[in-house]
């Protein structure tokens, strides 16, 4: 099993280089085609709309953005090998890139960049809620390869976590390690974390799994799974991703955004 087709953005600003540099990783790793969308808006102020000047001065920066995301696609890929496709679009990132996850097996994407607003990158919160698609989320302080040798699963018995498993099979068949980690409530019985059945499952498919319940012990539930990865000398958190859709604004749970504001590790997120 593996992921053919890898989708990443690729924005004018420099951070966006790491998710670049992830996807092409994991584009050889699975000999994946790789396709780089970048996607800017022009956020226009109210008081500007009927300021002809004011748009045309921000088409061109949106212009100029896009020709800027792609100038980086095409010198990180021309001469990779990779079988690539390119598409730069002005319109809304968000809608963008969740339409074009239609023809992906797994999107790439930086974490948030302060100064970077909605104009210019996809909110991850869009991209794990709309896209259907699972989405790794690379820690854009860190410049290293994504080695997902060894592996943490977040595990709580939903169908988010079980989404997310099944969404995270081609790493977890290639891993070495993998550990499943529930994070137990002191009234939870250990059946009720279904760990063992999840643990067998992995294990049918030929990969080295293991459970362990996790007493609850820091101030919140993803400072427990960021200890647990970093003592397992894991690089990639698997997890399920809780939100839902109001008045057509994303929001997702307090342990999904814990994690992607301040989490060290590569996530792969799914819905």
């Amino acid at each position: 099993m593996h992921y053919k087709s890898i989708l990443v953005h690729v924005g004018p600003q420099p951070t966006s280089g790491d998710a670049l540099a992830v996807a092409q990783q994991l584009a050889h790793r699975f000999d994946a085609a790789l396709i780089g969308v970048a996607a800017e808006s022009l956020d226009v102020p109210m008081s500007g709309v009927e300021d002809s000047l004011a748009l045309a001065t921000l088409r061109e920066q949106v212009e100029a953005d896009l020709a800027t995301a792609s100038q980086r696609f095409r010198e990180a890929t021309d001469d990779s090998g990779l079988t690539t496709d390119w598409i730069a679009i002005p319109g809304d990132p968000d809608r963008v890139l969740a339409l074009r996850a239609r023809g992906a097996d797994l999107i790439v994407a930086s974490r948030p960049t302060k100064g970077i607003g909605s104009s210019m990158a996809p909110s991850i919160a869009s991209l794990v809620l709309d896209s259907g698609t699972p989405v790794l989320v690379t820690p854009s302080h860190l410049h290293r390869e994504l080695r997902a040798e060894r592996i943490v699963i977040g595990w709580k018995d939903t169908r988010e976590s079980r989404r997310a498993i099944s969404d995270a099979l081609p790493f977890l068949m290639k891993a070495e390690h993998v550990l499943v980690a529930a994070i137990r409530k002191e009234a939870q019985s250990d059946e009720a974390t279904g760990l063992d059945e999840i643990v067998s499952r992995l294990k049918r498919h030929g990969i080295k799994a293991e459970g362990r319940l996790v007493p609850r012990s820091a101030k919140c539930v993803a400072d427990d799974l960021e200890n647990v990865a970093r003592e397992a000398h894991a690089d990639l958190l698997v997890m399920g991703a809780y939100g839902h859709s109001r008045f057509r604004e994303w929001a997702l749970g307090g342990v999904t955004e814990d994690l992607i504001e301040r989490s060290s590790h590569h996530i792969l997120f799914s819905h």
